[in-house]
């Protein structure tokens, strides 16, 4: 898993819109990069609404906030749509940036190894400043806001 201390990784992924992102892009802003296993499933869709309904406070704390999960553009698409996300999904269907921040593990969920929950902060020149792998969902969102 990406230590604190490293440096965003830079990597191209397409975003809920299917528009081709840069992890560079965000640079500049503190950077809140969660990543979920998949959309529309209990823990997943509870962690995204508290995002959610957090958004605006981490807005005001000049903080990113993107979710990362390996399910599809449209998928994600359906998911922002349902539950009314504020923020950007990048589909990293070819787990490119689940490998270099190393959040895969070898769990069989849904016919693959799974997205172990997990939450970096960057500053805004890139840097870690904090990881927490093995996110409990109930409650994170307001612990990652503290942090800031």
């Amino acid at each position: 898993m990406l230590e604190v201390g490293s440096t965003l990784p830079k990597i191209t992924v397409r975003d809920d819109a299917g528009k081709e992102v840069s992890t560079q892009e965000f640079l500049g802003a503190q950077l809140v990069l969660y990543f979920y296993p998949k959309n529309d499933t209990w823990g997943c869709t509870k962690e995204a609404t508290q995002f959610r309904d957090a958004y605006e406070a981490f807005r005001k704390k000049d903080t990113e906030l993107i979710g990362v999960s390996r399910d599809s553009i449209e998928s994600h698409r359906l998911f922002k749509e349902k539950y009314m996300l504020p923020f950007r999904l990048l589909a990293d269907v070819e787990s490119r940036l689940c490998d270099a921040f190393g959040v895969i593990v070898d769990e069989n969920v849904y016919g693959k190894n799974a997205i172990q929950r997990s939450t970096f902060l960057f500053d805004p020149g890139g840097n870690l400043i904090r990881v927490w792998p093995k996110v409990t969902v109930l409650g994170h969102a307001d612990e990652v806001l503290k942090e800031l």
